[in-house]
């Protein structure tokens, strides 16, 4: 049996203003965009960028809107990213340094979905 990871699933509140923000943040490029549904690529995995609909299942929203994913990236240019972020209305937090040998912070979309970035340091 095969099994391999192909998307991430991100709930929004209104795809066209989330679609911005990704695009800025990430530099990505939309691949589909028709509401409810959009997605992009970013490192080939396909993030899908979703919002609510009659079509979802109950709790839908309070499953995949807003809430931690769990997903970390890496950059050599943490802060440089931090700032990107907010100036496209996300929000940050303070950049921590670990022993393990990195620098990470969180940070979050639009809606409150939130990831961890970090930075290799050795």
């Amino acid at each position: 049996m095969k099994i391999k990871f192909t998307s991430v699933l991100i709930g929004v509140k209104d795809i066209l203003k989330s679609k911005i923000f990704y695009e800025n943040v990430f530099g990505v490029v939309f691949d589909e965009v028709r509401p409810p549904f959009s997605s992009f690529i970013l490192n080939g995995i396909e993030f899908q960028i979703e919002e609510n609909s009659a079509d979802r299942s109950s709790n839908w929203d309070k499953k995949y809107l807003g809430t931690p994913k769990g997903l970390c990236f890496e950059t050599d240019k943490i802060e440089d990213f931090l700032k990107n972020v907010s100036s496209n209305r996300g929000n940050v937090s303070e950049i921590k340094t670990y022993s393990w040998g990195y620098r990470e912070a969180d940070f979050s979309d639009l809606d409150g979905n939130s990831f961890i970035v970090e930075q290799k340091i050795i």
